[in-house]
């Protein structure tokens, strides 16, 4: 072969060599990224900021992330990073990564272009492009403002006792769901509790609304008392909305009696010396608490509980001056079961009350306070919101 055509060979070689090798570059890019706030900008907070190196791709996504049939890149070559804006708004992509085979400086350093979309579920997409160089951090090379996309209400919930029209004290579930959204919420609300809620800028839409108690009797009504069966459904607009709800309890506690009982041997009350005995015949009598079978004419039964609980009739006394008053035939805590209050619910007490037509406000027991034995009681009829001290009761006449 010719030594000219050889050395030709041999160059032509190494330059396709030297044409067909390429380089791996790399380099990270920050920013940051604001909403206005007035007359000023601030940080938004968990904002995506997916980073492309294919235009191409992310145009194409782009167009999808507007029209919110994606809330995530759509998978390929050409998307590269993603991150997220912490509570400044800023953001940092440490490393990209790209080959190209005509580096801007050859071999040591090049410059790419990369192309960015920032998403949040309360904003506009957006979109930006940056250069970046090779070998640097490219520090706060990207500055976005994003356009809210969210209008925002906040409701002031608060829960009635629908008996007594007061604020409840105890916890309840509220579950909330905003027309156009696709599942709902659930929080824990106590008396009054704020809800913001957020929906599409230049809606005004309904939000439903439904409270529960699991575990106890306590059941969701409208301000009459009546069960809801179905949700309550409030319209919205933005700014403040103060909504009542109700709860009515199908369980219920019966407080602990007190009064005063004349047997009619030994006086009501009497004057004596501060070293007399204070005890007479109305003093040391079981009293105990027996409520009517629903529907029946004179069907009684006991509340086990204040029976074994033992509760007895006594003398209380009052000073005056070298004597003391002594009251006979108190009694107190009567309704107690070693202190605690008895709870009526449909699954203990099935007879004692008609749960079926219970759609009211308030319900009525029908009560009796047993003295000694069963021919000496006192009927009367309670409500969760009557009294509890049944006064003076005379047996002697």
């Amino acid at each position: 072969m010719d030594r000219r055509i050889l050395v030709v060979a041999v160059l032509l070689a190494a330059l396709v060599i030297l044409v067909s090798c390429s380089v791996v570059f790399e380099a990270g890019i920050s920013g940051k990224v604001v909403t206005a706030s007035g007359t000023s900008t601030v940080g938004v907070q968990d904002v995506n900021v997916f980073a492309y190196t294919d235009k191409a791709l992310r145009d194409s996504d782009f167009v999808k992330f507007v029209n919110g049939t994606i809330t995530r890149p759509t998978e390929g070559s050409g998307y590269v990073a993603t991150t997220t804006t912490n509570g400044n708004g800023e953001f940092t992509v440490n490393k990209i990564v790209w080959e190209t085979k005509k580096s801007e400086f050859g071999k040591t350093a090049d410059v790419s272009r990369l192309y960015l979309i920032f998403y949040h579920e309360d904003y506009k997409p957006a979109e930006t492009d940056a250069t970046i160089i090779s070998g640097s951090t490219n520090s706060s090379n990207v500055y976005v403002e994003l356009e809210g996309s969210k209008d925002y209400t906040t409701l002031n919930i608060t829960v009635y006792d629908v008996a007594t029209n007061t604020v409840m004290t105890g916890a309840c579930n509220l579950e909330y769901l905003v027309e156009g959204k696709t599942s709902s919420d659930s929080i824990v609300v106590t008396g009054t509790t704020a809800v913001r809620i957020s929906y599409p800028k230049g809606k005004t839409p309904d939000v439903t609304l439904s409270l529960d108690s699991p575990g106890t009797g306590w059941v969701m009504t409208d301000r009459d008392g009546a069960p809801i069966a179905e949700k309550v459904v409030a319209d919205v607009e933005e700014g403040t909305l103060s909504i009542s709800l109700y709860m009515k309890s199908y369980s219920f506690r019966i407080p602990a009696f007190s009064g005063s009982v004349v047997m009619g041997s030994g006086p009501g009350y009497e004057q004596q010396t501060v070293n007399q005995s204070p005890v007479n015949s109305n003093d040391d009598v079981q009293v105990w608490l027996q409520y009517k079978v629903a529907g029946s004419s004179d069907t009684w039964k006991d509340f086990t509980e204040t029976k074994t609980a033992y509760n007895l009739t006594r003398a209380a006394q009052t000073p005056a001056g070298n004597n003391v008053f002594y009251y006979h035939g108190q009694f107190s805590n009567v309704g107690s079961a070693g202190g605690t209050t008895i709870e009526v619910n449909p699954q203990d007490y099935a007879d004692a009350f008609d749960w079926t037509t219970y759609t009211g406000k308030t319900f009525s027991l029908d009560l009796r306070v047993v003295f000694g034995d069963e021919t000496k009681v006192r009927e009367f009829t309670y409500t969760n919101n009557s009294g509890t001290n049944l006064g003076t009761m005379d047996f002697s006449i």
